[in-house]
């Protein structure tokens, strides 16, 4: 953790002098913080995923790819890497002065992982009406 904090600290104050010295090279600075900060955070988000993927192992219909089998894996890990980038994206563009398009980033994100989750929905919304009628 201190590995992240040190990268993250240092990549801060070294936009905080290009900033002052050449204003337009700070973003590429930040950028370049930010992905060395992804970097460290590659081996945490394996294991994350790990412990995720054994956790839909046991799920309820565990063979079913609706609920627990690997659809379930795949659409979380994607709605993960929905939220992680566009989160990245919209600080970035905040940090730019840019908050409309950071805001616009933010609703694609949430458009995206609506559209990535209507087919559990329907299934869901599927698995109701069957129980309803009997």
């Amino acid at each position: 953790m201190w590995k992240l904090a040190a990268a993250a600290v240092a990549a801060a104050l070294a936009a905080l002098i290009v900033r002052q010295v050449k204003p337009e090279l700070a973003l590429f600075v930040q950028l370049g913080g930010v992905l060395a900060v992804a970097l460290l955070l590659m081996g945490a988000l394996r294991d994350l995923l790990a412990a995720v993927q054994g956790i839909l192992q046991f799920a309820p219909g565990g063979g079913d790819p609706t609920f627990g089998g690997n659809s379930s894996y795949t659409m979380l890990v994607k709605a993960l890497g929905i939220c992680i980038t566009t989160q990245l994206a919209a600080d970035i563009c905040r940090d730019s002065g840019s908050n409309a398009l950071a805001n616009t980033v933010e609703l694609g994100g949430r458009l995206l992982v609506l559209g990535l989750t209507l087919p559990l929905l329907k299934s869901i919304a599927e698995l109701a009406v069957g129980l309803i009628r009997g």
